[in-house]
């Protein structure tokens, strides 16, 4: 859907709903600037505080009914999400919902988070695992269906299509390619046959998708947690979410200026802070897992969020070098 008609449409959400607008948030992209994927409102829904949410998304969601299911499930007093006030399931991919507006002086991470921060982020991820369903709470998809290995392997050459699709408009422009294929595709077939041996045994796991210090908002006033943006949840591969925080918090916002070895040390700090609970997660062979689950981030974070990307070409190259580096590695 192009801006101005996602705009309208929540005009018209807006009118229908009775939601008093205060202003604008958030607006969610989908990897360029051109394609607007969801917007965020504040204001008030029949006089309570409210965040109204508006998405037309290409990704497959059902959003509403994930966080709704969530609130039920959970029983923590530490960690909590939004309620959800109203909602519309338009199509499996678009629709909008009214939910419960966080505490005002409730605080995101700001990434990347101070090292010593990391141990509450870990924390959380137990409290969350703890108290989300263990079990779809819907019908699964088809794709959802698929075992660990053919899921990865359906989600990366989605990728590898959209930063086909860039590259070949780059090229029609008169533009050199973000990617050398010499040097990409063998790197790319090396980390897909790793993915493909890790995952052969690996399970499917029930989960939020999105679990990262940047949709965490911490209320310094009684220490409690709000998860926001149920918008990923679904079946993923065993690994997937631990190595999402990691890709979340450092390998998409550390500083790009860094030395690679110092670059490189932030990655193992956090695999070793979450190997920290590896254990109460019943993970087999940890190591080896997140080996390949970081192969599978860095081989989407190079098509997805870089190649496709309309980002400064010098930023984009200097974060492939980067992630090449750490490839060579592993």
């Amino acid at each position: 859907m192009k801006e101005a008609t996602i705009d309208l449409w929540a005009k018209e959400i807006i009118k229908k709903t009775g939601f008093v607008l205060d202003k604008e948030i958030q607006r969610g992209y989908y990897y360029t600037s051109d394609k607007v994927r969801s917007i965020n409102f504040g204001g008030k829904y029949k006089n309570k505080p409210a965040i109204l949410k508006v998405y037309d998304d290409p990704r497959l969601t059902s959003e509403p009914m994930d966080l709704i299911a969530f609130n039920k499930q959970n029983k923590s007093k530490v960690l909590k999400a939004p309620a959800v006030y109203d909602y519309k399931m338009i199509s499996a991919k678009r629709g909008w919902l009214i939910m419960e507006k966080i505490p005002a002086n409730a605080r995101c991470f700001v990434r990347p988070i101070n090292p010593k921060t990391r141990k509450e982020i870990t924390d959380l991820y137990l409290e969350y695992r703890k108290n989300f369903p263990t079990k779809p709470t819907r019908k699964l998809t088809l794709a959802e269906n698929l075992s660990a290995r053919d899921f990865h392997v359906f989600r990366i050459n989605r990728w590898l299509q959209l930063a086909n699709d860039k590259e070949a408009e780059r090229m029609l422009e008169k533009k050199k390619p973000i990617l050398n294929s010499k040097e990409f595709i063998p790197c790319f077939e090396k980390g897909m046959d790793l993915i493909r041996k890790e995952f052969k045994n690996r399970k499917m796991v029930w989960c939020h998708g999105h679990f990262n210090p940047a949709e965490i908002f911490k209320n310094p006033k009684d220490n409690t947690y709000y998860l926001l943006d149920f918008a990923h949840t679904k079946m993923y591969p065993e690994g997937y979410e631990l190595a999402f925080i990691i890709w979340s918090d450092w390998i998409t916002n550390a500083d790009r200026r860094k030395p690679y070895v110092e670059w490189k040390k932030g990655i193992k700090e956090w695999v070793a802070e979450i190997g920290r609970i590896a254990g109460k997660l019943k993970i087999k062979n940890f190591q080896s897992l997140m080996r390949a689950s970081l192969v599978e981030r860095c081989l989407g974070t190079i098509l997805a969020d870089i190649c496709a990307t309309d980002k400064p070409e010098k930023e984009q190259r200097k974060r492939i070098d980067l992630i090449y580096g750490f490839l060579d590695e592993v």
